[in-house]
Formats: C-alpha cells, sequence, structure tokens
C-alpha cells in the first residue's frame, strides 16, 4: 500500500468495499474519518493490498466492531495467551472464536511463553553456562 495524500488513504487505513448508493456509483471503498464515513471509487485505488481477513499480527493497533479469531488446529509455538489476548482485543463490541479442538484455547492460554532474546547472556557473560532463565 502506498500513501496518496490527495485521496487521504495511508498505509495502515483499513476500508470497507460496497456498492455506492446509484448504479452509476459502482463499487467504492468507504473508510472511517472520524465520526463521518468517506468513499473513494476503486479505481482510483491503484496501490492498495486487498483482504478478506487477516492475521493477529497485521491486525494490532486496529479496532474492529466485530472480529473472529480462529485457533490453528493444535497447539504450537505461536499460539499463546498474548496472541489470543491481542485477537480477543480487537473486537469493540462482539467476539467470535472459532477452534478446531475442545481445549485449544485453555491450552494457548495456559502455555507459558519461552523468551530467547539472549539478553541475559550479553548482560550477564556466562549466565548461559549456569542454566539460567
Amino acid at each position: 500500500t502506498r500513501n496518496d495524500a490527495a485521496l487521504g488513504v495511508f498505509n495502515g487505513d483499513i476500508g470497507i468495499a460496497l456498492p455506492g448508493a446509484s448504479a452509476q456509483a459502482g463499487l467504492r471503498v468507504y473508510f472511517a474519518d472520524g465520526p463521518q464515513l468517506r468513499s473513494v471509487g476503486v479505481a482510483r485505488l491503484a496501490h492498495v493490498e486487498t483482504a478478506f481477513a487477516m492475521t493477529v499480527h497485521k491486525s494490532q493497533g486496529s479496532e474492529f466492531e466485530h472480529t473472529v479469531l480462529v485457533l490453528p488446529p493444535r497447539a504450537g509455538a505461536v499460539l499463546g495467551r498474548e496472541l489470543v489476548y491481542t485477537g480477543i482485543t480487537r473486537a469493540r463490541q462482539a467476539f467470535t472464536l472459532v477452534a478446531a479442538q475442545p481445549g485449544l484455547l485453555a491450552q494457548a492460554v495456559l502455555a507459558r511463553t519461552q523468551r530467547a532474546s539472549g539478553l541475559r547472556e550479553r548482560l550477564e557473560p556466562g549466565a548461559a553456562a549456569d542454566g539460567g532463565c
């Protein structure tokens, strides 16, 4: 996505494509502009990324009226309480959780995140040798 100041469209903006008010208006993309909606014709949006869904990571910093969090088929390194928390807190009014297995949400919330930044080893020479945290 490229910024387009003339259209008032910037990287990270999220719009919804809907039919215009009249048949002549064609398909338009609506953006929240404070309490108002602003629309731009689809043909004018040359440099945008179309999405029907987005990752939790990509949704950070955004809010939506209703979000759906689809958990992966089984627990893994990526699925943890931080991801679940971020997914849930994107919703303003409604949230739906989709999980293929019963108990998958509990596994994710109870899983401890293992951090491996290497910071302790950099600050304390020999810390890796003593098996610290």
